[in-house]
């Protein structure tokens, strides 16, 4: 054992570890990458992960700096859940909800909790958290809060960010802080604590003054871009209110470990009704979905023509598919549509269900209705075309989660997918795609062997220059998480040298010695995050099979 991790247990009434077994397997999350941990630590309160801070950043100021990473269940698909140095996992005793309001509708909970069993646990109070991602039965609260995650319901309640009332955050110096909206006067008296807290809230501050002609120039876009610290925008009111939370959200741990979360949670309705639609080509797919936007669905799933036929090919069937060929209606270029609708009316829903049906026999399409449970689950199980599609054979074949989570501008989508029928032609490797219409953001599910150097040099290529096109085309690629390692050294190249900067100087506020996730959302060259491609990746992806709603 290292003097560290022995230092460590002597302090901690949580667990700490130097096993080659333990480390190893907390050298992936669900990216591409690998990093092996020096020293893992299962933290059991919060005086825990102040104890590792503190003694981390003493050392940092000593000269031998030491990254502290705060991971959850690692399902992050951009390897912020992983480094070199010490890993706090809090899964394994910070996992507890604390309380609920019941007349506010707040829960506090640590970050270790399963996101599927905090909604699970709400749902029994007649509430639930909307902005839960795909991967919420097996992922934690903390993780997604960390990522600013979103999901299917993002485009109606928005991301999670909206959801997060207060935190408890451990600062890089082991000072715990409390995090809420202040007013200009409570401001006043936090800027003058002579702590690492105060120091903070003067030159947060000061850092927004300066800059407040670039962040209206540059932040203030209806972009989805988790990228950097774009929730600068939202810290400093024009009534002098000041509020450091949502800098932490979508923070991937690099400002300081989020240890409690008093989270906003919204009434839940049982009474879901769904429509799924199947258009032939791809004028009718693009044009359905526009118009299907001003009944506003609650929630808005597309699938692609080629998931829907790899998928069949695979020998998965679904009703609406077999129904198309009892009526002879081929699909080509377009794609399958799941529509759903969550008014507390029975009737309001049956209305919109009805709008939706006559818009699909406007464009001359195959629906399917579903009111009652047995019909939602036979509807329901298209979520899984992305899955049968690529998962269902054994060609060994990689699907990098390095294409997911991608913000399209609804009124430039069918440009940019001519954009990318393109680049598929002159790659040779197909893009077909799924995602959210509400709010425009989507995955896309290319596959390769990575067996080879030359390999995974084309898949790098192909991502370089997809980002290119998303880029150019007003999206962003950093929609529904973070952008960890991986994706940093393509976001860089777009980014604003001025934003760049000023990320930087935030950060260098809340992390002076560079002790908190080092190399997460920091500027880095492509060969470094190359250094650190695993081997034995697979690309396998969970997600998809997970449904708490």
């Amino acid at each position: 054992m290292s003097k560290i991790s022995q230092y460590l247990n002597e302090h901690l009434l949580g667990d700490t570890t130097t096993s080659t077994a333990v480390r190893r397997i907390l050298s992936t999350d669900s990216s591409m990458l690998a990093m092996m941990p020096d020293v893992v630590v299962y933290p059991r309160v919060t005086n825990d992960i102040r104890k590792v801070l503190r003694f981390t950043y003493q050392l940092a100021q000593k000269g031998h700096a030491i990254s502290v990473v705060s991971r959850g269940a690692g399902t992050d698909q951009t390897g912020a859940a992983i480094g070199q140095g010490i890993v706090l996992n809090t899964t394994a005793h910070m996992n507890t909800i604390l309380e609920f309001d019941g007349k506010q509708r707040l829960i506090r909970v640590q970050p270790g909790a399963n996101f599927g069993a905090v909604n699970t646990a709400l749902k029994l109070q007649g509430c639930f958290i909307p902005a839960y991602p795909d991967s919420a039965e097996y992922s934690t609260i903390g993780g997604a809060v960390a990522n600013n995650a979103s999901g299917r319901l993002s485009g109606q309640h928005g991301a999670i960010d909206e959801s997060v009332s207060e935190l408890e955050v451990v600062l890089a110096n082991g000072d715990v802080i409390q995090t809420a909206r202040v007013s200009k006067k409570i401001l006043s008296k936090k800027k003058g604590l002579q702590t690492l807290e105060g120091e903070i809230y003067r030159a947060v501050d000061n850092l927004i003054t300066d800059n407040q002609a670039l962040i209206d120039d540059q932040l203030n876009t209806s972009v989805i871009d988790n990228s950097g610290y774009a929730a600068l925008r939202k810290v400093k009111q024009k009534n002098g209110s000041f509020d450091l939370t949502p800098l932490f959200i979508g923070s991937q741990g690099t400002l300081g470990v989020i240890s409690e979360m008093i989270m906003k949670a919204e009434f839940f309705n049982t009474h879901d009704s769904f429509v799924a639609a199947l258009l032939p080509d791809a004028h009718s797919f693009i044009d359905f979905i526009d118009e299907l936007r001003a009944v506003a669905p609650d929630i808005l799933e597309i699938y692609d023509a080629m998931l829907a036929k790899q998928a069949h090919v695979h020998g998965k069937r679904y009703q609406l598919m077999s129904k198309a060929a009892e009526q002879s209606v081929e699909l080509t270029t377009g794609g399958v549509v799941l529509c759903g609708f969550r008014d507390f009316s029975e009737r309001v829903r049956k209305k919109k269900i009805k709008k939706v049906a006559k818009l699909v026999q406007k464009h001359g399409g195959i629906s399917q209705e579903a009111f009652t449970p047995e019909a939602l689950a036979e509807v329901s199980a298209l979520r899984g075309l992305p899955h049968a599609a690529v998962y269902s054979d054994e060609k060994n074949n990689v699907v990098p989660s390095l294409f997911r989570g991608v913000y399209i501008p609804h009124g430039r989508f069918e440009e940019c997918l001519q954009s990318l029928r393109l680049l598929e032609k002159t790659s040779g490797v197909t893009l077909p795609f799924s995602g959210y219409a509400t709010d425009g953001v989507y995955n896309f599910w290319p596959q390769f062997t990575l067996r080879s150097a030359a390999e995974k040099q084309k898949l790098l290529k192909l991502y370089d220059t997809f980002t290119n096109v998303i880029y150019d085309h007003g999206g962003s690629i950093v929609a529904e998480a973070g952008e960890g390692r991986l994706k940093m050294p393509f976001i860089q190249k777009h980014t604003d040298p001025n934003v760049s900067k000023m990320y930087a100087d935030l950060r260098a506020i809340f992390d002076p010695y560079g002790t908190l996730n080092h190399g997460v959302k920091q500027p880095t060259e492509l060969r470094s995050v190359v250094a650190h491609l695993r081997p034995g990746y697979e690309g396998v992806d969970e997600a998809g099979y997970s449904s708490p709603s």
